[in-house]
């Protein structure tokens, strides 16, 4: 072997193998959307969640006015 066969085996070669390596790893990285950082102006529309979609416009005032007079503080209401 001479020493450019020598170099392509034992450098060359080991260099490509990690550069395909970073650039598998970094792909996400440059291909998505900036994240947002705390500070940064919110720039998407507001989203409102709930678990349960179908009773989020419902309320129950009976429900509510009885409950009221259960509810004795702290996380879990149970002081």
């Amino acid at each position: 072997m001479n020493i450019l066969e020598t170099t392509l085996v034992f450098v060359a070669i080991p260099l490509a193998v990690y550069a395909v390596f970073t650039l598998v790893t970094l792909r996400s990285k440059f291909a998505s959307r900036p994240r947002y950082r705390p500070g940064q102006a919110w720039e998407y529309p507001p989203m409102w969640w709930t678990a349960n979609p179908e009773g989020a416009g419902e309320r129950h005032v009976e429900d509510e006015t009885a409950s009221t007079s259960k509810v004795r503080g702290g996380a879990r209401g149970s002081w």
